[in-house]
This record gives structure tokens, sequence and C-alpha cells, in this order.
């Protein structure tokens, strides 16, 4: 757990839901967070401060009181990092939290569907809440829908407020981020870019910064990107096969608005284009959002290497 101070109060608050006030409140009586501080002697929390104060919740939403939840975190952080502080949600609640957002979505209840998506992010890491709750949530939306067991407008409302949790989260925590950055879009015609975010969430952990332009991305698109803000790598999405007549010039023409960077292309239905992919220099990335982040890893390392 990431210890380096690099948080200011206002984005822990955010990505906590804990109010500034609370927060420095269980400092001055707990000793809970432990902030470091600036050279203006501004509080400044670390990975490892948030993930404490997401535990604490954990144990005040079981009962505890706010004193008891607190010595049982400082007891917690001197023993090897539980599963909750390394950032996992556990088993049982990640299958409880889909359930929940499920029964919201179905109900049309925004209000709670919002809670709940709020509350889920309490439980871990973004990055594994993404692909604990977050993604599964979606995809069995998807299904309930093709089953015609859903509505397509229930399916529309959790996408947007999950999308727009993922986005506000994914925007606050990449300012904090100070490594090579990383473009990420999805191709020409595809409208689906919440797995963007959930990529984007795991390559901040690995301390690269996202640059996420979301749907319907042609070459041009990516060229203009490319050239104006020079990523170290792109990534490209894909849910459906591309409707393009020319699909072996599609990625040709993506291939060059990506030259001389690396470039991916993940999601599903990779293998109807891996030959075009492959043969213009490209990479599929197969599996979830953590694949793409251990490809960079890979390159970076061949980098360093070299």
């Amino acid at each position: 757990m990431d210890e380096t101070p690099r948080y200011r109060i206002q984005a822990v608050a955010e990505m906590t839901g804990v109010p500034a006030a609370t927060l420095r409140a269980w400092e001055r009586r707990y000793g809970l967070p432990r902030p470091g501080r600036s050279e203006s002697a501004y509080r400044l929390y670390s990975d490892r401060d948030v993930a404490e104060v997401r535990r604490l919740l954990v144990l005040q939403n079981q009962g505890l009181a706010p004193s008891e939840a607190a010595r049982q975190v400082l007891n917690e952080s001197v023993e090897p990092p539980s599963e909750a502080l390394q950032g996992a949600p556990h088993v049982e609640y990640a299958q409880t939290a889909v359930e929940r957002l499920l029964q919201a979505t179905m109900a049309f209840d925004e209000q709670r569907l919002r809670r709940e998506i709020q509350g889920a992010l309490y439980f871990g890491s973004p990055a594994s809440v993404y692909d604990t709750i977050f993604s599964p949530v979606l995809v069995e939306i998807g299904r309930l829908w093709v089953r015609g067991e859903c509505e397509i407008a229930a399916e529309h409302l959790a996408s947007r407020a999950i999308g727009e949790a993922l986005a506000h989260l994914v925007g606050l925590l990449s300012r904090a981020v100070s490594g090579p950055s990383v473009l990420l879009a999805c191709i020409d015609e595809e409208q689906h870019d919440l797995p963007l975010f959930g990529v984007a969430l795991h390559i901040i952990e690995g301390g690269w910064r996202p640059i996420v332009l979301g749907q319907r991305n042609p070459p041009s698109s990516i060229a203009r990107a490319s050239e104006a803000l020079k990523p170290a790598a792109i990534g490209l999405s894909m849910t459906l096969p591309p409707k393009s007549p020319d699909v072996a010039g599609l990625f040709r023409a993506y291939a060059d608005a990506s030259s001389p960077r690396p470039w991916f292309v993940g999601g599903a239905n990779l293998e109807s284009v891996r030959p075009f992919v492959e043969a213009n220099g490209g990479r599929i990335i197969t599996g979830n959002a953590s694949a793409f982040r251990h490809a960079l890893s890979r390159i970076q390392l061949g980098s360093n290497a070299s």
C-alpha cells in the first residue's frame, strides 16, 4: 500500500464520501487518518490513508462506534495489511453490492442507485471495485436486457449513473499521477465507453496517467489527439466487430494514426480483428481491465531494460 502523501483533503473527501470536517475531527480525536504535510502546511494523504478511512467506514457500518473502529484500524495497520486494506472487496460483500445495485436499477430508483454506487466505493480500491462490482453489474444488466427481462431505459439509467461516478473518480485520481500518459478511446462507431474507465483506474494504480477520449473515435481523431497529447501508448476499445467494409484498411489507419507509439486493442469480439491489428504492429489485449495495465508494465520494463 503506497504511503506517498499526494491527495489534498478535499480530494479524499470526494473519494471516500467523508466530509473534510469529519476527516479533521477523526484525526484530532482518534489519530486516524494520519496525513503528512506539504511545505505550505496543507494536509496530504496517501493511498494507505484513503484505504484506512474506507476501512473505518466498513467497521462503522458493521456497528462499531467510531472510536472502536479507529482503534481496530490502527491495530490492523501494525500487522500485514488485511484484505480490505489491500483494496479487494470481500467476495460476499461484492455479491451483495451487485444484487443491491441490480435491485435499484430494476426499480428505476435513481437516488438509491447513486447511494449504492457511492457506498460500493468505500469497500476497496477503485480498480478492484470496478472489477468485482461495477463490471459484473453492467454485464448482468446486459444479459437481462437480451433476455427481455430488463427495460433498455433501466440499462441506460445504470450506465449513466455508474459512468458519471467512474468518470469523476478517474478525473480526480489522475491529478495525483505524474507517470507517462496513456490515450484511451473507443474505435469508430463504438458507443460503450464504460470499459475505458475501468482500464483507466487500473493504469492509475500502475502509475500511468489516463486520457480518456470516450466514444466513436475514427483514426483521424486518434491521429490528432496523439500528435497534440503525445501519449506514451494508445489503447483502443471495441465490444462489437467494426461495421466498416474494409476492416483491414481501418486498422491500418489506426496503426498510422498511433505511430510511432505502441497501440493496443481490447474489449470483446477481438478474434475477428486480431489478424488486422497484429499485421499492423498492434497488440490484442484479452481479459479484464487489469490486462491492459500488465501489458503497459511489460513495455515499461522493456524500455527500462534497454
